[in-house]
């Protein structure tokens, strides 16, 4: 009686300290702009500017209102999480090696790294793809080294302040290139919105569909973001759960939206360039040189710097987010410092160049064990979250609605038809 006494009473003075709060700032809301940011900058990589760029090619901008809808899917798949953190003071990573067992979190967290170390060769040749625009001089090899080894350098040191200003600087880095492009390439605002929301899905390629919402809703995102707010929050005693909340809800929501401009600029960009020649895109780094006949050495060398911005970050979140999620995983510390986690931060940064020298880039059958795994790892992912936060012992009157247990299913219907399509794609059946 009397401990029950006792959280009542904490639980009121909680209530009045936000109630007596003042209204969030636009310094606060400026500074609340960070882990989120990570995951952005993580979202928009190599892999998603391929794939927009091809859509855009090849089928102009009858694919934009997909794009959006992705990024609303992301923001539905990732807000729950926020919540989960900032209320029980655990990441998402930590709720399910607490609540379902280290037999659980530790096989995903290898599944991610394997996932990780796979793509990173992708992330690091397509930023090396865009400084080769720059200084072909330097091999693409040369270029892997140097980016995986000043990703390592930025890990090593560990200061989540400094990781958070590079990615800001690199979100902005990518808005400036992708978005002065398309002024560049001085598209019809009128077939823009007329196209792109027409809502058609060309040639009946609902594949393609499941594509593009996939290169938003990686795995590894969610989690990530939980570590960091995690990171961010954790020695901060001067802010309320419902002010850290609204302030990571801001967060979100303003770096979802600002991929979605990214990557709307992006096929933009391509729909109204490469689509009228016709010409083919197979990959992200064919697109500066696409451009440059078409509109100029500047267009080219804007995208290049986009593409490098890209790659560089998705390439770095894979490394800084190591320590974290091997922690969480394992029960021990997070601290870069440790032997263990520097260990994986050095194979999440190191293996890729092997990959890279010895092979030219990720293997066929590398990329697609980490796809398979990636396939059976989203649903589980977004299954444990969705069951973490229905938890009302820890959440209380923050556990989900039955709103937003239905915006999860959704979610949870859609990651499973990705995984479907996965799994199709490997077998060849499509």
């Amino acid at each position: 009686m009397i401990i029950e006494a006792q959280k009542r009473m904490t639980d009121v003075l909680v209530e009045q300290q936000t109630a007596n709060e003042a209204p969030l700032t636009m310094k606060e809301r400026l500074a609340s702009l960070g882990p989120s940011a990570i995951v952005a900058a993580c979202i928009i990589g190599p892999g998603t500017v391929t794939t927009v760029s091809v859509a855009g090619a090849s089928y102009g901008f009858q694919v934009m209102w997909v794009l959006v809808l992705a990024c609303i899917a992301a923001y539905y798949f990732q807000r729950p999480i926020v919540k989960f953190t900032l209320q029980t003071g655990m990441s998402a990573m930590d709720g399910i090696r607490v609540y379902l067992g280290k037999k659980v979190s530790i096989p995903v967290y290898v599944a991610l790294l394997l996932g990780a170390v796979a793509f990173q060769a992708g992330n690091f040749i397509g930023a090396a793809l865009a400084l080769n625009f720059f200084l072909p001089a330097v091999s693409i090899v040369g270029w892997v080294s140097i980016l995986a080894f000043m990703a390592l350098i930025i890990a090593w040191v560990g200061v989540y302040r400094l990781i958070e200003n590079i990615n800001r600087i690199i979100i902005g880095t990518m808005v400036g290139a992708f978005v002065l492009t398309v002024f560049v390439a001085g598209p019809s605002i009128t077939d823009v919105a007329t196209t792109g929301f027409s809502f058609n899905v060309p040639e009946a390629n609902y594949w393609l569909i499941l594509a593009l919402i996939a290169t938003t809703l990686p795995p590894n995102t969610a989690l990530g973001l939980s570590a960091f707010i995690k990171r961010k929050y954790e020695n901060n005693t001067t802010l309320s759960t419902e002010k850290k909340m609204q302030l990571s809800y801001f967060d979100l929501r303003t770096n979802l939206t600002i991929a979605a401009v990214i990557a709307v600029s992006i096929l933009i960009c391509a729909g109204s360039t490469i689509y009228l020649t016709g010409a083919e895109i197979t990959g992200a780094g064919d697109m500066a040189y696409q451009l440059t006949p078409l509109l100029g050495q500047y267009a080219g060398v804007l995208f290049a710097l986009g593409l490098f911005a890209a790659g560089f970050s998705s390439g770095l979140f894979n490394i800084t987010v190591q320590p974290h999620l091997f922690g969480q995983a394992t029960g021990t510390t997070e601290s870069v410092k440790a032997l263990p986690n520097r260990i994986m931060i050095t194979i999440a940064a190191v293996l890729p160049i092997v990959v890279v020298f010895f092979f030219g880039g990720a293997p066929v059958e590398m990329i697609m064990t980490a796809q398979a795994l990636n396939g059976l790892l989203l649903p589980i992912v977004v299954g444990a979250i969705w069951w973490l936060c229905t938890r009302r012992k820890e959440l209380g009157d923050k556990a989900n609605s039955l709103r937003e247990n239905i915006a999860y299913g959704a979610v949870m219907l859609l990651v499973c038809g990705l995984a479907i399509r996965v799994y199709l794609d490997l077998f060849g059946i499509i």
